[in-house]
Parts: C-alpha cells; structure tokens; sequence
C-alpha cells in the first residue's frame, strides 16, 4: 500500500528529496518501472537499517549487561566512597559520562497470586475490581456474513474500494 506523500514535509525540508532528472514524469513502461524500482530499493533499504538498528540495539544491551554484571558493586562502593568523602550531603556523583548515585524507592505493594487478590477484593471491596469489555471486531466480521445483521448503531459497511499498492 502507498501511503500520501505529504509534499509540505518534502518541501519544508523534514527528508532531503532524492535525486530525479530534471523535468521528469511517469509516461511509458521505463519511466513507471523507474520510479517503481526506486520505491521498491527504498522499502528494501528501510528494512535492512531496520535489522541493523535492532542489532545494533541488541549488541549494545548486551555490553550493557556486561558492563553491569562485571563492574556494578565496583561503582556502587566507588560511589559510597566519593559521597563520604564530601560529606555525605548528596547523594549522588556527577562524571562527565554520567551520574551514579542512590535513591530511595517509597514502599510498594507485590502481588504474587493476582487471583488470591482478587478473590479477596471480591469479598472485601468489590470497587477494586476493574472489568475491561473489548468487541471482537473479527467475531462480528463473521456474524455479519453469517446472518446479515449489522448492529444498527455505532457501525456500518464500508463499500468496496480500489487500493492502489506496488510491491
């Protein structure tokens, strides 16, 4: 499917317009395949920096597992020792790549057996319990072939239309 190009965006310079001859325009069987490629190696570039970033994202949480597990009580006790040493007053120590620090985290309640709570809120405060309703667009697809009857409120059919896509 072809999204609109938004040609204010093209224009006011969110992307950079691609190279196109001058005075260009779709007119034969070359020229549609022209454009067609370019769209098609487009789509294809976009993916393949997709996987590149999410491997690039995977490898660096992987160093950032390793950097935690091998170095993190070495950081906490070199922070204990910079905060002793001015005193105590803060809490934290600012380096020019970051700042390590410690904080307090207010208590919070764990629920281990969801259902246990739930049958206890049940019985001691129902306005605890919260029910979530969600329609089944796909069940009412297959009501509506079925039997023909369409809700007659909050939805309607949508006639057929013609989809312009390139692939």
């Amino acid at each position: 499917m072809i999204a609109d190009t938004d040609e204010h965006d093209l224009n006011a310079g969110a992307v950079d317009a691609p190279e196109v001859p001058e005075h260009f325009c779709v007119h034969d069987d070359e020229s549609a395949n022209w454009v067609i490629r370019k769209v098609v190696e487009c789509r294809a570039y976009a993916k393949r920096c997709a996987e590149w970033a999410e491997r690039e994202q995977a490898r660096a949480k992987h160093e950032e597992i390793f950097f935690l597990f091998r170095y993190r009580e070495q950081l906490i006790t070199y922070a204990r020792g910079k905060i002793a040493e001015q005193g105590g007053r803060r809490k934290s120590v600012t380096l020019p790549a970051g700042v390590i620090g410690f904080r307090k985290d207010p208590p919070k309640i764990v629920v281990d057996d969801e259902a246990a709570v739930i049958a206890w809120a049940r019985e001691h405060h129902p306005d605890l319990i919260r029910v979530v309703e969600h329609l089944s667009k796909s069940g009412l697809n297959d009501h509506v072939k079925q039997t023909g009857e369409l809700p007659d409120v909050g939805a309607h059919i949508e006639g057929e239309r013609e989809d312009f896509y390139m692939r």
